[in-house]
């Protein structure tokens, strides 16, 4: 029975028990994107069977129906004069250059899809009072060249390593997928499944099982890495000291106390400074009274009002030689 190995990242095809080579053997050319002739001597590569298989691999790719290449290993001491006429064109490596024909390989080969670019529905039905939790995907999985998918439906516990599996169709064109899909949708929205990203529903083990079934990459995708939080330093607050103002005249004491509200209870609002000089003049005519001699107290007392004229022979005569304060 056909079966396919992975072996350091590549999926190799081996046939072996009994059954129809035949079909087996040209499935897996057709899908085939490298051939690898393993050869010891001439006389195997062209036996039947051997010679069919190369032969057919490379007429398909010549005639451009698809793109492969073809690689010879040689284990035996082979060297290329002794190869047919039309594998002289193809790279032969030695069996102590293995790991240079494998990087051939590698770049030979396309780009495999992963699991995510196939699966076309990815649906989650949960029900804790039936104690189920169940997923259901369908994928569309692209055979030989890409023309065509064969689209299969996967199913199980949420929890489960392994899923069960069903062909719903077999080369179909991405249309006709899109039909099939379509149908699956509804179908299971009836029966209480909601969509849901596959992220969240795939175990590891489930998810590696079922990228190597449909012989596909199991790595998640890409995403895009948050950028990094740099560091805001806090800005340095400078503290503005207002700057003593002289009072300006005709300025309300108000507008002082705003500018400083600590300084509201020290400061005395000052008045007009003209208003101050002209208060200021009573205050020192109530404390200095001029001194007048007793004598001359009694003239005065007796004197004609200050209207009238002082008679000029009339002289008083302080009693003492301090002036009076003028007013």
């Amino acid at each position: 029975v056909p079966v396919k190995v992975q072996v350091g990242g590549f999926i190799l095809w081996f046939g072996g028990g009994q059954g129809q080579f035949g079909k087996s053997i040209e499935r897996a050319l057709e899908s085939a994107k490298v051939l690898i002739l393993i050869a010891s001597c001439r006389e195997h590569i062209e036996s039947p069977w051997v010679e069919a298989e190369w032969d057919s691999f490379l007429q398909t790719v010549r005639s451009g129906h698809k793109q492969g290449e073809l690689f010879i290993f040689n284990c035996g001491r082979l060297k290329p004069g002794d190869l047919p006429l039309f594998l002289r064109r193809q790279q032969m490596f030695s069996s102590d250059s293995i790991e240079k024909m494998l990087q051939f390989v590698s770049n030979a080969l396309p780009n495999e899809p992963t699991l995510d670019e196939i699966v076309r529905l990815s649906m989650h039905c949960f029900r804790p009072e039936r104690n189920e939790d169940k997923i259901y995907l369908v994928t569309a999985h692209p055979v030989g060249s890409g023309s065509t998918v064969h689209v299969t439906a996967h199913w199980g516990s949420r929890s489960a390593k392994r899923l069960s599996s069903q062909v719903k169709a077999t080369n179909v064109t991405e249309a006709a997928a899109v039909v099939e899909v379509e149908k699956a949708s509804r179908e299971k929205l009836r029966g209480g499944y909601i969509p849901t990203s596959l992220d969240k529903l795939l175990t590891s083990e489930a998810r590696t099982q079922l990228a190597e079934a449909l012989g596909v990459r199991a790595d998640l995708p890409a995403r895009p890495r948050p950028k990094a939080k740099s560091a805001v330093k806090p800005k340095s607050v400078s503290k503005v000291v207002p700057k003593a103002s002289m009072p300006v005249p005709g300025v309300a004491a108000e507008a002082v106390s705003k500018a400083t509200p600590k300084a509201q209870s020290k400061v005395r609002p000052l008045a007009d400074p003209k208003a101050e000089v002209v208060q200021a003049a009573p205050k020192a005519v109530s404390k200095v009274e001029p001194k007048v001699p007793k004598k001359a107290s009694k003239a005065n007392n007796e004197a004609p009002p200050a209207s009238a004229e002082k008679p000029k022979d009339l002289k008083a005569k302080p009693a003492s030689k301090r002036a009076p304060a003028k007013s």
